[in-house]
């Protein structure tokens, strides 16, 4: 998996652009993502497992917020181009409330015309090189660009939860904000995908994660990244992964 910085023009909305490649039949389980996530593959093929089950995923998909985490098999020789957009970036080029794609993986022509959707994987499947994928998926996202005016309010409550880490008091938020706990939620989960407090609970997860990742033992990850206790951070984990923390970080299969 290699990560690559969006443009100036589309760093306002997009987190990070990313490139992943299979040389041989992998198998990962996803964390939810805090944005939206639109996919392009120009290799291979992926499936989503459920249970006993594998669903072949579409070439092109758009993956609203999830609640949990999702195992997916990617076959020998996958190549998928990915957009993961920041917390409502993708409100202005997908045109719909991102409420309606919460829980689902779309097909990409159900909420972009087919014809572009073809274009630009004919335009992928053409390039050979991380330069010129890059290139496509770019001109493919200015193509759906419908500039608007960000909701002031929401971007500010985005911004709290984030650099909070997620451990914040809706309510008290709300009330900064000048909103009552129902305004703000309806109104975060439209240009959102999820409400405030299903966005901080993410978020909270995700950085447990990542202290995780740089070198934090398990029995010290849940205090150094802020939960009350060790209990809270399990109950959290398996909410949202089905395993203990101590089972799936060790498998190394976490992404």
């Amino acid at each position: 998996m290699r990560s690559f910085q969006p443009s100036a023009r589309l760093a306002p909305f997009v987190h990070a652009l990313e490139i992943v490649e299979a040389r041989e039949e992998a198998t990962r389980t996803l964390l939810p993502e805090p944005g939206i996530v639109i996919g392009l593959r120009y290799g291979g093929s992926a499936a989503l497992l459920e249970g006993a089950e594998a669903r072949r995923l579409p070439d092109a998909t758009v993956t609203g917020l999830h609640g949990t985490s999702r195992r997916v098999r990617t076959s020998a020789g996958g190549g998928v181009v990915l957009v993961k957009f920041r917390e409502g970036g993708a409100a202005s080029f997908l045109g719909v409330p991102l409420h309606e794609l919460r829980g689902e993986t779309l097909p990409m022509d159900a909420l972009v015309p087919r014809d572009a959707v073809e274009r630009a994987a004919a335009r992928l499947a053409e390039a050979t090189s991380a330069a010129e994928r890059l290139a496509v998926l770019e001109a493919f996202l200015v193509s759906r660009w419908r500039p608007g005016p960000p909701d002031g309010v929401v971007q500010a409550a985005i911004g709290e939860i984030r650099a909070r880490r997620g451990h914040v008091r809706v309510g008290e938020l709300a009330r900064r904000l000048g909103l009552s706990h129902d305004a703000l939620e309806k109104r975060f989960r439209r240009d959102v995908g999820a409400s405030p407090r299903q966005l901080a609970s993410l978020l909270r997860l995700r950085h447990a994660v990542e202290v995780h990742r740089r070198g934090a033992t398990l029995s010290s990850v849940p205090y150094e990244a802020g939960y009350y206790d060790q209990s809270h951070f399990i109950r959290e984990f398996r909410a949202v992964t089905g395993q203990p923390p101590g089972r799936l970080l060790a498998a190394g299969e976490l992404c």
